[in-house]
């Protein structure tokens, strides 16, 4: 798929201009790190923030690519791409699950503290 990405010029400035779905993963992610700073986690809260953030990026922008990949290649059919783009965004979709989930059982004591 990296190959196929070069060949067509899909890199990350194309998939931050292209795909508003990223910017909106990227934007929640500056989110959730200003109410880290903010609620002052501790070191474990804050790898597991790392890592499911970073998780839940590296998920989206692989979505993106694939997206734009079945789009610019003309070897990929109609059918081939209904089925990249419906796995990739399951994938997304999951992990955005899994990711808030975490975030809710990370920031909830907190902001319970809070109030």
């Amino acid at each position: 798929m990296v190959k196929k990405c070069a060949q067509y010029n899909i890199g990350i400035r194309r998939i931050a201009t292209d795909d508003g779905s990223f910017l909106l993963q990227l934007l929640f992610t500056i989110a959730v790190i200003s109410a880290g700073i903010f609620f002052q986690l501790n070191v474990l809260q804050w790898a597991a923030v790392a890592l499911l953030s970073s998780f839940f990026l590296f998920t989206g922008f692989y979505r993106s690519a694939a997206h734009l990949l079945a789009s610019y290649d003309d070897s990929i059919t109609w059918d081939q791409a209904v089925r990249i783009k419906a796995m990739s965004n399951i994938v997304v979709a999951f992990t955005a699950g899994i990711t808030i989930f975490s975030f809710l059982m990370i920031f909830m004591p907190k902001i319970n503290q809070l109030l």
